[in-house]
């Protein structure tokens, strides 16, 4: 594929992901609308799980969408995205441990889903390349310095 082609499939990307993190913070705000008609106390732990399992979602459209930007733009071994990796990967999993304790814990809920154990393997996996991207940082500076 030619960089430019490239390019392009980075934008849509990012544009995908954008649409994607919209649609999630919709559903928050449905569900802040339905929590004012449902006075059932199965509905609060509903609402805590899904709202916490959208912001993992769009903490993960935010850094997709940064990182296909900075590719697009031809950054992509930079400490930067390592760093946003790092920070992304530890909130998503973070929030992805409080959703699985939540939901196999503390709720009533019969069937929570498996968004729970998704945000434990997404933010694992960020913080995977983010240590691939370090190992790939060092290696460019070793590169650069024997030239």
């Amino acid at each position: 594929m030619k960089p430019k082609a490239l390019v392009h499939i980075c934008y849509v990307i990012s544009g995908i992901t954008a649409a994607m993190g919209v649609s999630e913070y919709w559903k928050i705000l449905r569900l802040s609308y339905e929590m004012g008609k449902d006075d059932t106390d199965d509905f609060v732990w509903y609402f805590l799980l899904q709202g916490i399992q959208a912001l993992g979602i769009i903490c993960s459209c935010i850094a997709f969408f940064i990182l296909a930007l900075q590719a697009a733009k031809g950054k992509i071994f930079t400490r930067g995205n390592e760093l946003l990796l790092m920070i992304f990967g530890s909130i998503i999993l973070a929030l992805g441990s409080i959703s699985y304790l939540f939901s196999h814990f503390f709720s009533t809920i019969e069937n929570p889903g498996a968004a729970s154990s998704l945000l434990l393997l997404v933010g694992l996996s960020f913080i995977f390349f983010a240590l691939i991207f370090k190992i790939g940082i060092g290696m460019q500076q070793d590169q650069d310095l024997t030239i």
